[in-house]
């Protein structure tokens, strides 16, 4: 086969021999072709600007983990599919109408889509894998969450090796892929990518419920907690674009009837929003000391009003009170307080400490210092506190 030469149209011959016309694909454009090519290069912008404001942030506040790392992989990923997107749509003739399209070789389209394929589902997959371990560091003190999220997450890694491998070997040889016209034998390649872009959407419903189940039961202010449930549920946004991309793939593969127009048909783009908003959407949590400084009323957790931390509890009911001590000799603390000073005597000794009194009964008689304790049932709120 003869290789493309300043645009001009060059011989070239098939595995049968028959002579066929090549020609330069980046001749040829229109409205709707450059529309899929800057969506797919401003979603790729988009999620790379969103991910080096994460990184800065992490890194700076000394939190670069495993999960930050993940995602940097992917976007190294999502990069190269932007790449060889922009390859696909020029040489298929992605947004020309089909009569304006000319005779051409369609080896180097095929090829352009099989690394697309190869590299879609790792996206998707590291993706998650990044988002479930920030969900088991933020929420993983609980049995029964931190089961639930190792198994998605295991079912997701295997998933993705799975469809790694199938997707590599889908023909044998592997260059039938591409040369149709081969001997050889390919899997039902329609079969393959409707259960991997199903099991996609399924396992985004199960992460999705892990935060929504965790802050449906958090005690915290109301319109903390629908800020925060909107940050990590803006993965729904994913969700819903993976849906399209499943009916848009389901009409291509099994040629269903479509109302879309041979001209405008750039539905391609949707695999390229995709990887990208996920990308986008797991770093928006991670994102939060900047979304508390742009909206400290929305982002910003009074700590006195997560309920499950009773040493920072306002004790004034009747049942509890909480009391000062004076004295008139005092010894200086050891190091500065911020919260209530008590003044407890020891052995004679009179210290000046930063302690909290809770009294069990409320008479003067049968006073006697409770020690505060943490209660179980508020370990995630005291988790979130922490990342808040």
């Amino acid at each position: 086969m003869c290789t493309l030469t300043n645009g001009k149209l060059v011989a070239a011959a098939n595995a049968t021999g028959v002579a066929i016309l090549s020609i330069d694909p980046f001749r040829y454009t229109s409205p709707q072709q450059n529309l899929a090519i800057g969506i797919t290069i401003a979603s790729t912008a988009l999620a790379f600007i969103v991910l080096c404001i994460r990184v800065a942030g992490r890194v700076s506040s000394h939190q670069f983990a495993l999960d930050d790392a993940l995602v940097c992989i992917a976007m190294v990923l999502s990069i190269l599919e932007t790449a060889a997107s922009y390859m696909f749509i020029k040489t298929n003739f992605i947004g020309i109408r089909w009569q304006d399209v000319p005779p051409h070789d369609p080896v180097p389209g095929l090829v352009w889509n099989y690394a697309i394929e190869i590299l879609y589902n790792p996206i998707l997959a590291l993706v998650k894998t990044s988002i479930l371990l920030f969900l088991l560091r933020l929420f993983g003190q609980k049995r029964d969450t931190r089961r639930f999220i190792i198994w998605v997450n295991t079912a997701n890694i295997g998933m993705m090796i799975a469809v790694f491998f199938a997707t590599v070997l889908q023909c044998t040889p592997i260059n039938k892929t591409w040369e149709p016209t081969l001997e050889g034998t390919c899997i039902d390649r329609r079969i393959l990518f409707t259960v991997s872009s199903s099991f996609n959407i399924f396992t985004d419903i199960l992460i999705l419920a892990v935060p929504l189940k965790i802050f449906m039961g958090l005690k915290i202010p109301r319109r903390t907690k629908i800020a925060l449930m909107f940050v990590f549920l803006l993965g729904f946004l994913t969700t819903i674009t993976s849906i399209v991309r499943l009916v848009l793939l389901l009409q291509g593969l099994f040629m269903l009837q479509t109302s879309l127009s041979a001209d405008a048909n750039i539905g391609f783009v949707t695999s390229a929003i995709e990887t990208n908003l996920a990308l986008i959407t797991a770093s928006a949590p991670a994102l939060r000391p900047l979304l508390r400084t742009w909206f400290p009323k929305l982002f910003r957790v009074d700590r006195d009003e997560v309920v499950g931390n009773t040493e920072r509890r306002v004790l004034g009911t009747a049942a509890t009170r909480m009391t000062r001590l004076k004295s008139q000799t005092q010894l200086p603390s050891q190091s500065p307080r911020k919260s209530e000073e008590a003044i407890m005597t020891f052995n004679g000794i009179v210290r000046k400490s930063d302690i909290i009194i809770q009294y069990s009964n409320p008479g003067l008689d049968n006073m006697r210092p409770a020690t505060a304790t943490r209660s179980p049932v508020g370990r995630e709120s005291q988790q979130l506190d922490k990342w808040i």
